[in-house]
């Protein structure tokens, strides 16, 4: 589900659709960096860890994980 009312962070997850793996392993990296901002991202970044590449997968689960880890304020 996208952020509500955060554009970036729903033009990062349109981007974690997109055919080129490198636009997709870029994209969960920012997310990434948002830290709890990014927490809507979770669902489409749970769907890149069957992604056929790897680099997209390992960009993914370190995403994840720092979201997992993100404090709520």
């Amino acid at each position: 589900m996208p952020a509500q009312d955060d554009l970036l962070i729903d033009r990062l997850i349109e981007r974690l659709r997109y055919d080129d793996p490198t636009v997709r392993r870029n994209a969960a990296g920012a997310l990434r960096l948002h830290g709890q901002r990014a927490r809507g991202a979770t669902a489409a970044l749970e769907k890149l860890l069957d992604d056929p590449a790897p680099m997209v997968r390992a960009e993914a689960r370190r995403a994840l994980d720092q979201l997992a880890g993100s404090k709520v304020a």
